[in-house]
């Protein structure tokens, strides 16, 4: 199989799997309702709060619902001895990250896309003028955060603590992409000059460029280890 196919192939696997169980998307959804539930009662009767607050609020319920996520990508592997098939795969084991990546990264924009409403309705949010620019910082963050989780992932899967090992593992690594999704978030969302904020958007995309190719080189020596 060409390194292309390699990527189509567990993109579309992973996709199929989540099609089939539904369980790692509806758990990221249940989480992350119930985190804007929590805060939108929270900060209901202080708008002040919720203009200061938003941006970290939004970028806590996505950074926790994606670690769910990732925390899924390779556990599913362990069922049938999958995860053996794909150490013993003469697939490059780049590709074979890619894919996971790449479906992580579809499962976390998914969920985000979906929620994001529920914070404009429950915040009362006016972002009809800054959507591209969100969207936009929404990919890079999302994608950074994937990049790195997919990497921890396979490192934890076969730890027998491996829903605690992942946070603790990737949130420390992930503190320059939080840091910059909510400052970059808080300037779009506030109407503030792209300038004023676009260095968070630089920090992005250096910590995707990176990550992701330390990653791409890591991940043949964790799958095989």
């Amino acid at each position: 199989m060409t390194f292309l196919k390699v990527i189509q192939w567990v993109v579309w696997k992973d996709l199929i799997t989540e099609i089939r169980s539904r369980e790692t998307l509806s758990s990221m959804l249940f989480f992350a309702m119930i985190v804007i539930l929590v805060f939108s009662f929270s900060f209901s009767m202080d708008q002040d709060a919720v203009r200061e607050l938003i941006a970290g609020i939004i970028w806590v319920a996505f950074a926790f619902t994606g670690i769910i996520g990732l925390g899924k990508s390779f556990t599913v592997e362990l069922h049938n001895d999958c995860l053996e098939y794909l150490q013993l795969s003469p697939a490059p084991k780049g590709a074979i990250y890619l894919g996971k990546m790449t479906a992580n990264l579809l499962f976390m924009l998914t969920v985000e896309i979906l929620l994001f409403p529920l914070f404009v309705l429950f915040f009362n949010l006016d972002v009809v003028e800054e959507i591209g620019l969100l969207l936009l910082i929404f990919f890079l963050a999302t994608l950074g955060l994937s990049a790195v989780g997919t990497l921890f992932s396979a490192l934890t899967v076969q730890i027998r603590a491996r829903e605690v090992m992942l946070p603790v593992l990737l949130l420390p690594l992930a503190v320059p992409v939080m840091i910059a999704a909510v400052e970059a978030t808080r300037g779009a969302l506030n109407g503030a000059p792209l300038s004023l904020y676009s260095q968070w958007l630089e920090l992005l995309i250096i910590f995707n460029v990176i990550f992701t190719v330390a990653s791409f080189w890591l991940f043949e020596l964790i799958l095989d280890s």
